[in-house]
């Protein structure tokens, strides 16, 4: 493959993987920057709180042909009061000869996750990457998951080439405070309505 043809399609790769949200608040006066402001901090004290870490690996399909890929990441979760698992992480994609970094956002309920984000190539160009897919507890291996992303791709914020991602693999999680200490409830609650 091309070098050109393929630079495109991993920047697709990349986008697909990381979209940052950045709440910002354009305050007339100071009072409603703070207002703004204590709106958006998150007190993680009483939530619960897990960490993550793990690698997906499977294809990258580029002009046609699969190519080997693997996402690795690493990030934290916090339950919501809506019993929804908001899910930050950092993450690197490689595929053939190409790597990238990016940052994740999105969700995790009832053993759904959706992410999202913006990265960039080593090579400078910035991609967008989208992430859903299924997430479930392994059988008698406490805080191992199974991940897989069935509906995966990376996008160009350049020229719009879009790289379908099929991804699955195994991520760890461990409490990050009390509230997830209990691990059946923590499962109970992270996998089901």
């Amino acid at each position: 493959m091309k070098t050109k043809q393929m630079i495109p399609a991993m920047i697709a790769l990349v986008a697909l993987m990381v979209v940052t949200f950045s709440p910002m608040a354009s305050a007339v006066d100071e009072v409603s920057a703070d207002a703004v402001q204590d709106r958006l901090a998150v007190d993680t004290t009483d939530k619960a709180q897990v960490h993550f870490q793990g690698t997906t690996k499977g294809w990258a399909i580029i002009d046609g042909q699969s190519h080997v890929a693997e996402i690795e990441i690493d990030g934290n979760a916090i339950r919501n009061n809506k019993g929804i698992w908001r899910v930050t992480s950092d993450a690197e994609i490689t595929a053939v000869d190409i790597h990238a970094t990016l940052e994740l956002k999105g969700k995790a309920a009832n053993g759904k996750i959706k992410l999202h984000g913006t990265g960039t190539l080593d090579s400078g160009e910035s991609f967008r990457i989208f992430l859903r897919g299924h997430y479930a507890p392994i059988f008698e291996e406490q805080g191992t998951f199974v991940m897989a992303f069935n509906a995966a791709k990376i996008q160009s914020t350049e020229n719009g080439i879009h790289i379908p991602l099929i991804q699955s693999g195994i991520v760890n999680v461990e409490a990050v405070n009390s509230s997830t200490d209990d691990y059946n409830k923590f499962v109970e609650d992270f996998t089901r309505d």
